[in-house]
This record gives C-alpha cells, sequence and structure tokens, in this order.
C-alpha cells in the first residue's frame, strides 16, 4: 500500500483568511530556499484542524535539509494529470447535476404554481405570464450581452457550429447560471400561466 505524503496548506500572502496548496515536502523546501516562507510561517497539514508553525511540524527538519535536486512526486502526478487525454465534451461534475436538478425542480415547481393560479384567477394569469416573458427575454438580453464579449472564433462557434452553443454552454455554464435561471424559470411561469388561462377558459 502506497504510504500518503503529507500535505501542507500555508496562508495567502494577500489575504490571510485564504490558503494556499496543499504543498509536499519538496515544495515546502522549495518555498523556504526562496524565503516565500520561513519557520514561523503558519501551516496546516492536510486532514489536521490546527494551524501551526512550519518549524513545529515534524517534517520540518526534513525539508529544511532537503537538497535544491529532489524530485517532488506531486509536481510530476500533477503534471501527468494535466497531459491526460481529457473528453472533448466535458462531463459534468456532480455538484453541477445537483444545481441543474434543482433548477428543473424550481422551474416545474414555479410554472405549476403559475398554473394553479392563472386557472384560479385569469388576471393574476396574464400578469404572470408577462412576468414570465420578460423574464425570458431579460435573461436571453443578458446572456448575449455577456457572450459578446468572447473573441471571434467563440461567436463563431456558438452561432455556426452545429452543436456549438451546447458544447459551449456546457464548458462554462457558471458564467451564464444566474442567466440560465431567470430564462428558464421564466419561461416555465409563462407556460403555466398560459395553459392555467387556457383550462380556465375551457371550462
Amino acid at each position: 500500500m502506497k504510504k500518503t505524503e503529507p500535505l501542507f496548506y500555508i496562508p495567502m500572502p494577500e489575504n490571510d483568511q485564504d490558503a494556499a496548496g496543499p504543498y509536499d515536502l519538496v515544495q515546502m523546501a522549495g518555498l523556504l530556499r526562496k524565503k516565500i516562507i520561513t519557520a514561523e510561517t503558519s501551516t496546516l497539514r492536510e486532514g489536521e484542524q490546527d494551524w501551526k508553525p512550519f518549524c513545529e511540524q515534524p517534517q520540518f527538519i526534513i525539508a529544511k535539509e532537503m537538497p535544491p535536486d529532489a524530485m517532488s512526486t506531486r509536481v510530476v502526478e500533477l503534471t501527468e494529470e494535466a497531459r491526460a487525454p481529457k473528453s472533448f465534451i466535458p462531463l459534468p461534475s456532480a455538484e453541477t447535476l445537483m444545481k441543474l436538478g434543482g433548477l428543473t425542480v424550481g422551474a416545474l415547481l414555479a410554472g405549476a404554481a403559475a398554473f394553479l393560479m392563472a386557472w384560479l384567477d385569469t388576471t393574476t394569469g396574464y400578469c404572470l405570464m408577462a412576468a414570465g416573458i420578460g423574464a425570458v427575454l431579460v435573461g436571453q438580453c443578458m446572456t448575449i450581452a455577456r457572450l459578446l464579449d468572447e473573441d471571434w472564433l467563440t461567436l463563431a462557434l456558438v452561432f455556426f457550429v452545429p452543436f456549438g452553443d451546447v458544447f459551449y454552454f456546457i464548458c462554462n455554464i457558471w458564467v451564464y447560471f444566474t442567466w440560465f435561471c431567470v430564462k428558464y424559470v421564466g419561461a416555465a411561469v409563462a407556460v403555466g400561466a398560459a395553459l392555467g388561462i387556457a383550462t380556465h377558459s375551457a371550462h
């Protein structure tokens, strides 16, 4: 079984509230040599809760005496990971899938509520439908405005390559997520309200 190498975090120079890392011992030794950190720099070993001066960590002596030509296994692993072939279509993370699922459920609930209110009162239904259409237009306009900040190649991909827009928006889902919420929840409200008005009129 491979022994887990200790990894350390250090405070960000410009903001003590944030941490940089993790760094392995070879990297920590390099930071010591470059005087980016000192023996008194606060460090947090991965898996622990308490920050300690680096000199109080058991591995400090090893890092201090490490030769400059020592190889960082972590850097090698990260380099190999970066060179590994990537899927052309980015696979969404679990967090992304959960948030997209939440957006879908929220849109469906908003549409169902709009349907019920429009079915009970058509005046309210027309107001909801107008508000939903307005939200769709705002979301679409803001998405296009953000998209126009991209370079010409990206614009060509989105507007002229089949499914290029799908690929682009998957890759940049978090840049546009707020306006996607506005657009699709608005669309669900508008459709729900329209169906509610139609159902009420049919009776």
